[in-house]
């Protein structure tokens, strides 16, 4: 064998590792594309106040323009990401109803179980989405000289 297709899945790099030492390991298709998707949502995510900003000539044009008076903070989060959050929030709630224990919903859900307590400890589900801050890089003393 000289290349095997796996997931990311440690299990997998072991079994592959031992069957075969030489061949050169990569990440299927569906994955790679999996994978993509999460960073492109997260990173759309982290910016999307990015998105909101008015046009420089300071008119906000009709489709733009906010619908309510309150602020964008207190807008409630829309898309897939938050989907998702609800309805895991909704069912780590309902399992805890049911008297579940958190790791007994870890093991039933596959997830690992500092998801389940994130999703457990959160009294709304809108509490569940992390924002995306950036980190402290080397770089940033010279990042006005290099833009």
């Amino acid at each position: 064998m000289e290349i095997i297709c796996r997931d990311r899945a440690g299990a997998y790099a072991e079994g592959a590792r031992r069957g075969a030492p030489d061949a050169l390991q990569v990440a299927d298709r569906f994955h790679l594309w999996q994978g993509l998707g999460r960073a492109v949502e997260t990173c759309v995510a982290a910016h999307r106040d990015c998105l909101r900003t008015p046009s420089p000539s300071g008119t906000l044009t009709e489709a733009t323009r906010p619908t309510s008076g309150g602020s964008q903070d207190d807008a409630e989060p829309v898309g897939r990401r938050a989907a998702r959050n609800k309805a895991a929030h909704a069912l780590v709630h309902e399992m805890l109803a049911q008297e579940h224990s958190r790791r007994a919903i870890a093991r039933h859900l596959g997830w690992g179980l500092n998801t389940v307590l994130r999703y457990a400890n959160a009294s709304r589900w809108q509490d569940t989405i992390r924002e995306n801050r950036p980190r402290p890089s080397r770089l940033d003393p010279y990042k006005p000289y290099l833009e």
